[in-house]
């Protein structure tokens, strides 16, 4: 990997986690436009990436006494999806039209079909990520966070509502209902790609015993059919709230053998078994030690009582290569 190509996927990572910080957060009225504008960067950042991954120039050809320029992100585009109806392509598209035209309007609030057009685009990144790059940004940021948060009151975001038309101008108000029908019947034409471009949200609220203890909340779509699944964000210092020396010490109390187990060899187990790839058992934020789950100390326990040289096979393995 070039150094341009790792400042690149990591410049747009940056972009991507930044995007999603503020589009949760619902006390950001700015939130529209600076998630349109950072989505978009972290697209054109990614979209490079993959280019120079693939050996191939990202810049225009140089002019005598003009600085040198990199692609635009439509050039970015045309390079990497040649079909005009890739529903990703079109997606961003949408959204860079969005982010165009947003920065010269007042909107306080984010509609419900242009919420869909962003939670269509977060999923295409983070698929696109892997698929190109090979990163996981599970091993970034929480799960969680990808599920775009909405205001469970759907007049609060309705352009056709009083609350909206007095806060909003009615020049915006023109402008981002045509926008909506626009991408509501593009959505309705891609047909069974309508998902990798559009992806409605759907908040029903209900009575249940214990609302927190709930990780999954189902939504069925119309008809019950395209059902919508949304994870609840967790706290991970709740989900993984085990330290590297909290586990040996909870895996040592739990298991007999020879000898007490030590950070080598947890650090065989991560390597062999690969457990940097699993959510369930691992969690390593950008600022943070790594972080583990209950679940990883049990089936620790569990592989030792199957196989008391479970260790003893890990450092073997990881010495192997």
């Amino acid at each position: 990997m070039t150094k341009l190509m790792r400042c690149l996927r990591e410049s747009s990572i940056e972009a991507f986690v930044l995007s999603l910080e503020i589009i949760n957060k619902l006390s950001i009225s700015y939130r529209l436009q600076t998630f349109a504008f950072l989505f978009c960067n972290a697209w054109e950042l990614l979209l490079k990436a993959k280019l120079v991954a693939d050996k191939r120039k990202i810049f225009y050809r140089k002019k005598r006494g003009k600085p040198r320029l990199s692609l635009s992100l439509d050039d970015c585009l045309a390079r990497l999806f040649t079909d005009a109806s890739d529903p990703i392509k079109l997606n961003i598209e949408r959204v860079a039209e969005l982010r165009n035209n947003a920065m010269h309007l007042v909107i306080p609030a984010v509609p419900p079909d242009v919420m869909a057009l962003f939670q269509a685009g977060v999923i295409n990144y983070c698929n696109k990520l892997r698929e190109w790059l090979g990163v996981e940004i599970s091993q970034r940021i929480p799960l969680g966070m990808m599920s775009l948060v909405y205001d469970v009151d759907p007049s609060a975001h309705s352009l056709d509502g009083a609350l909206l038309k007095r806060k909003v101008p009615s020049q915006s108000l023109i402008w981002l209902k045509a926008f909506q029908d626009s991408v509501r019947a593009q959505a309705d034409d891609l047909g069974t790609a309508r998902d990798q471009f559009y992806i409605p949200i759907n908040l029903n609220l209900a009575l249940v015993k214990n609302p927190k203890a709930a990780d999954v909340l189902l939504s069925p779509g119309p008809g019950g059919k395209e059902a919508i699944l949304v994870e609840v964000p967790k706290n991970p210092d709740t989900t993984h709230p085990y330290r590297q020396k909290d586990v040996i010490a909870a895996v040592n109390s739990r298991i007999t053998a020879p000898h007490a187990i030590n950070s080598y060899d947890l650090l065989c187990v991560r390597k062999v078994y690969n457990i940097g790839a699993k959510a369930e058992f691992y969690y390593k934020s950008k600022f943070a030690s790594p972080q583990y789950s209950g679940a990883f100390v049990d089936w620790i326990v569990e592989e030792c009582e199957k196989n008391p040289d479970f260790f003893t096979v890990a450092k073997t393995k990881c010495k192997a290569g």
